[in-house]
C-alpha cells in the first residue's frame, strides 16, 4: 500500500545536491515519486522511512522523519451517523455579516487627495468608517450607505469613483485600469521628454536661452510646441488642479500646474513683448515646463507599473485556492464548485489537496503546509477544532472539516492593505504647505 513519508534533510546546499538526492530515491523500485527541496523530501511509495533514510545517507547526506509516519492512502467511508453527529455538534453557520464596500478611485495624486476623498465618504449618511488607499486607488467603506451615494460624494469632491460588488470583477477592473494608466503615462512622458530634453541640451551647450531679435521666431515656435505638450501630455494636471481649486483645496497637481503654467506664461510674455523686460530678465523657461511634465509623468508610469506587478503577485497568491471542493453527503462523496460551498457542509481532504475554504477539522488530523501564509516550509499539525486557511497544501492521509467562513483569505489580504496608521494630521499639513508655497516663493 502506497504511503507518503516526509523527511527532514540535512547537508544539502545547492540544486545539485537536491538533484542527487532525488535521483537516489527515484532509483528505488519501491518509490513512486519523490519531491525534494534543500530542507525536506516528500516520498510516495511502499518503502519504509528507515530504507529511505539509508538511501539518502548512501548519497552522502543526512535525513530524519519530520513527523509521524503517514497512514496509507485509502478511500475513507464516513457513515451517515457521523454526518448526523457532525451536523448536531456544529450547526450550520451563516456567512459573516459584511457591510463593507469597496470603490475604485481615480484622479488622486497625493496625501491631500486621500484626506479629501476620505472626508467626503465619511460625510455620507450611514457611513461608519471610510479608509482610502492611495497606492491601490481604492476606498473601503463600512456602513449602510448605498454605492450610488458614495460615488456621488467622491465625484462631488472632484475625483472619480466606481463601485464593483463582485470581487473577481473588481480585481480584473483594477488590473485593466492599471494597465491603461501605465500606457497613458508612458506616451505622455515620451512626448514631453522628447520636446524638453533637446531644448534643454541646446540651451546648455549653446548657452542660448535668452530671446534676441535673431531667434525670437524660433523661440515662438518652441513655445507653441511646449503649449501643445502641456495640453496633450499634461492636461490632466491642469484639470485636476482646477477641480481642486473649485473645491477650495490644493494638491500636488496644483503645484505642477502652477509651476509649469507660470514658467510658460512668463516665457511667452518675454517672447512676445521683450521690450517690457530688462535685458538680463529675458531668459526663457519652455524646457522647464516640458521637463517637469515629462518627469512627473514618468514617475507616475513607474508607480503604475509597480502597482500592477504587485497586484499580479497578489492574484497568484489568491489563485492558490482550488476551484472545487470534495463534499461528503449521505449518498457519498462528490466534487462541487467552490462557489456552491456553504458554511456547515462537511468537506473531505486527501493527500495533495489544497484547503478550499476556512474550516474546523471534525475527523482525523492533518499536516498542512502553511508556507503561503507564514513562509515556514515545515508542515504544521492541525487537530480537531483547529481552523485552517484556504490555499494551504494538505500533506497527509484523510481528514474531514466543516467550513466556518468563506473568502476569509481575501479579507485577510484586504486587512493588510488597510492596516496603515492614520495620517490625517500630516495629510492636512501637506495641503497647507501646498497652499502657502506661492507666498513663500515671492
Amino acid at each position: 500500500m502506497s504511503q507518503t513519508i516526509d523527511l527532514t534533510l540535512d547537508g544539502l546546499s545547492c540544486g545539485h545536491c537536491v538533484k542527487r538526492v532525488k535521483e537516489s530515491l527515484e532509483q528505488r523500485p519501491d518509490v513512486e515519486q519523490a519531491d525534494v527541496s534543500i530542507t525536506e523530501a516528500h516520498v510516495t511509495g511502499t518503502a519504509s522511512a528507515e530504507q529511505l533514510i539509508e538511501t539518502i545517507k548512501q548519497a552522502g547526506y543526512d535525513a530524519s522523519v519530520s513527523h509521524p509516519k503517514a497512514k496509507p492512502l485509502a478511500e475513507s467511508s464516513i457513515p451517515s451517523e457521523a454526518l448526523t453527529a457532525v451536523s448536531e455538534a456544529l450547526p450550520a453557520a451563516t456567512a459573516d455579516d459584511d457591510d463593507s464596500q469597496q470603490l475604485l478611485l481615480s484622479g488622486m495624486s497625493c496625501a491631500s487627495c486621500v484626506t479629501r476623498v476620505q472626508n467626503a465618504l465619511q460625510s455620507v449618511p450611514g457611513v461608519t468608517q471610510a479608509r482610502v488607499n492611495l497606492a491601490e486607488r481604492t476606498a473601503l467603506v463600512m456602513g449602510s450607505a448605498s454605492p450610488q451615494d458614495l460615488v456621488q460624494a467622491v465625484e462631488k469632491a472632484g475625483y472619480g469613483a466606481e463601485a464593483i460588488e463582485d470581487d473577481a470583477k473588481r480585481r480584473e477592473r483594477q488590473q485593466e485600469t492599471a494597465v491603461a494608466t501605465m500606457k497613458r503615462f508612458r506616451w505622455q512622458a515620451i512626448v514631453a521628454l522628447a520636446v524638453g530634453i533637446p531644448v534643454m541640451v541646446w540651451g546648455m551647450i549653446g548657452d542660448n536661452m535668452m530671446v534676441t531679435a535673431d531667434n525670437r521666431s524660433l523661440w515662438l515656435v518652441i513655445g507653441l510646441i511646449t503649449l501643445a505638450v502641456m495640453v496633450f501630455a499634461g492636461g490632466h494636471f491642469y484639470r485636476s488642479a482646477w477641480k481642486s481649486l473649485l473645491n477650495g483645496a490644493a494638491t500636488m497637481d496644483t503645484l505642477v500646474a502652477l509651476g509649469t503654467g507660470v514658467a510658460w506664461l512668463y516665457s511667452m510674455s518675454v517672447n512676445l513683448w521683450p521690450q517690457w523686460f530688462p535685458m538680463e530678465a529675458r531668459h526663457l523657461y519652455y524646457e522647464a515646463s516640458a521637463m517637469i511634465i515629462g518627469l512627473i509623468n514618468l514617475g507616475h508610469m513607474l508607480e503604475a507599473r509597480a502597482r500592477q506587478r504587485s497586484s499580479k503577485a497578489l492574484e497568484k497568491l489568491l489563485d492558490l485556492t482550488p476551484p472545487t471542493a470534495r463534499l461528503v453527503t449521505d449518498e457519498g462523496e462528490k466534487s462541487v464548485p467552490l462557489a456552491e460551498v456553504q458554511p456547515g457542509m462537511l468537506l473531505r481532504l486527501t493527500t495533495g489537496d489544497r484547503v478550499p475554504v476556512d474550516g474546523e477539522i471534525t475527523q482525523g488530523e492533518a499536516w498542512l503546509d502553511e508556507a503561503m501564509l507564514t513562509g515556514e516550509p515545515i508542515p504544521q499539525q492541525k487537530a480537531k477544532a483547529i481552523a485552517s486557511m484556504p490555499g494551504q497544501w494538505y500533506r497527509t492521509a484523510v481528514c474531514c472539516f466543516v467550513p466556518v467562513r468563506l473568502a476569509a483569505i481575501l479579507r485577510c489580504h484586504e486587512s493588510f492593505a488597510w492596516c496603515a496608521r492614520p495620517r490625517a494630521a500630516s495629510q492636512k499639513s501637506v495641503s497647507w504647505r501646498i497652499k502657502s508655497q506661492p507666498y513663500l516663493c515671492r
